[in-house]
């Protein structure tokens, strides 16, 4: 059984505040999952797909992130998954240490 989903690191299930800007948007709402190779963002009226955001956000351990990151998909009424790009090591470190 062969799985379409693409991701290449495992998720997170987890309800964190994130603020995000770009494409003309500047929101607050929630991750509703995350790995360290990005998130799922709930958002009534995602931005379109390729879409450049920077996110902002505060893991349960206290750490800050702020990066940038891609919107790979969208899906309206429901939310976006970003990919994260440059996210610093130390910020990988501290999301790969959530269970």
């Amino acid at each position: 059984m062969q799985s379409s989903d693409k991701r290449q690191a495992g998720r997170a299930a987890l309800l964190l505040e994130v603020k995000y800007e770009g494409a003309g948007v500047r929101a607050e709402t929630r991750i509703l999952d995350i790995s360290e190779t990005g998130v799922f963002i709930d958002a009534m009226t995602p931005v379109p797909v390729g879409a450049l955001l920077k996110l902002t956000f505060t893991l349960p351990d206290g750490s800050f992130i702020e990066v940038d990151g891609r919107v790979a998909h969208s899906q309206p009424r429901i939310g976006m998954g970003v990919e994260f790009i440059n996210l610093k090591p130390e910020d990988a470190r501290s999301i790969s240490a959530i269970e």
